[in-house]
């Protein structure tokens, strides 16, 4: 949990200086108050003075003060949450009337130090929560308590871009998505702009929740200022494949491609984002072969529709196939050692074979038939290959083992599909 939270650490802040040069009768009460540590009296008599002169800077800064300490007092971590809101509220307006006067007394100066002093009271405690196994041991869900001291540190001080960042990351701890790209979205608003890294944040905290396209947004909106990040364009090109724009997606991908050739990550997405096409183009050859077969003696002019669709369905898988494998084959050149590669490869070959036994199967004329045999079967052999060097890199893997079962008993050899279908779990 810890090596998540890098950015989280404790603050100090200066404690603010208690003075004033008032003279004015109706602020002595509020005063009295909070020396006699009776934050609600004060609170009292500083709405009396309001309530003659709402904007009385004297009664809403030692109102806002009171509030500051009645919220340290308050054992209720949740209840802060109002006064701090009406603290910061009182205080700003303090500062307001402050700056209209010719001569801003004393308590002016200290504004900043009581929302610091608030901030960073709740701030260090959430870290306690978050961080220290100690005080984590005190309490069921220690991560919720964390998260309501942060949400208390930014209501107290909601100018804080470090409270806000480390907000969403206990919310992210705490399996809180939304709270997590809620949080992240202020950071990027106050910083206005973000940095590469938060709007790269803001992406993953939306495709965890399953909203690729509110993600590409936040990329978008990244790669508008950062056109070089190569983290934002390769979640881009993620966000891209999910929401369907595959042709933008792989695009993205081939510039990074041309940038670092020898990454083997980039062309085995390259070669498995384009070989999914394949698939889906292979469907509807399927769906269409099963049409023409049932209507073979029925509609001879919509089997030759059918016909030529397919035709056109496979000069592209024909072309998309051959693209997908010399991307997965330049990847397991790069990178040898990499099972999925050999994997995906695998996959690219056995539906190769399947299609050629479909055409075998689809034929009348025995010699084409026998052809066809011919080079399905040196398609599944090359499958064969792939599926096992993959099974030797990651020997653990049954999905492999799975497709070795099946393949080895496309190819009559039954003693290895046997071997296989143990060592599959099957």
């Amino acid at each position: 949990m810890k090596t998540l939270v890098s950015r989280l650490f404790f603050l100090t802040v200066a404690v603010y200086i208690f003075a004033s040069c008032t003279g004015d009768p109706l602020v002595k009460p509020i005063k009295d108050g909070i020396d006699a540590q009776n934050y609600d009296a004060a609170i009292v008599a500083a709405d009396s003075a309001l309530l003659a002169d709402p904007s009385n800077g004297m009664a809403l800064y030692y109102r806002g003060y009171a509030l500051n300490m009645k919220a340290g007092a308050t054992d209720d971590i949740a209840a802060r949450e109002s006064m701090y809101a009406e603290m910061h509220d009182n205080l700003v307006s303090a500062r307001t009337s402050f700056a209209a006067m010719e001569k801003a007394p004393a308590e002016a100066e200290q504004i900043t130090n009581i929302i610091l002093n608030a901030w960073g009271r709740e701030h260090n405690k959430a870290i306690e929560f978050a961080l220290d196994d100690s005080v984590m041991a005190t309490v069921e869900n220690p991560l919720d308590y964390s998260i309501q001291h942060l949400v208390n540190a930014t209501t107290a001080n909601p100018d804080s871009t470090l409270s806000y960042d480390v907000l969403a990351q206990v919310y992210y701890m705490n399996n809180d998505y939304e709270g997590a790209a809620s949080a992240m979205s202020r950071v990027i608003e106050l910083k206005n702009p973000g940095e590469a890294s938060e709007y790269d944040r803001l992406a993953s905290y939306n495709f965890l929740m399953g909203k690729p396209d509110v993600a590409v947004e936040a990329l978008e909106e990244g790669l508008a200022l950062y056109p070089d990040s190569t983290s934002l364009i390769q979640k881009m090109a993620d966000g891209l494949f999910q929401t369907g724009n595959t042709d933008r997606a792989l695009e993205l991908v081939e510039g990074l491609v041309e940038n670092d050739p020898t990454n083997a990550q980039y062309r085995l997405v390259i070669g498995t984002q384009i070989y999914q096409r394949v698939m889906i183009l292979s469907d509807s050859v399927s769906a269409n072969s099963d049409m023409i077969y049932e209507l073979r003696n029925e509609d001879e002019e919509r089997v030759a529709e059918l016909n030529a669709e397919n035709a056109v369905l496979r000069e592209e898988i024909e072309m998309l196939t051959k693209r997908a494998e010399d991307a997965l084959l330049a990847a397991a050149e790069i990178q040898p050692e990499n099972p999925m590669i050999f994997n995906t490869l695998g996959v690219v070959y056995q539906n190769k074979a399947a299609a050629l036994f479909e055409l075998r199967n689809n034929t009348v004329d025995n010699d084409e038939a026998m052809e066809f045999d011919e080079m399905a079967k040196a398609e599944a052999t090359r499958a064969m290959e792939n599926y096992e060097k993959a099974a030797e890199l990651d020997p653990e893997n049954t999905s492999y083992w799975e497709s070795l079962f099946r393949i080895y008993t496309s190819l009559g050899m039954l003693e290895e599909a046997e071997a296989a279908m143990e060592k599959a779990g099957m």
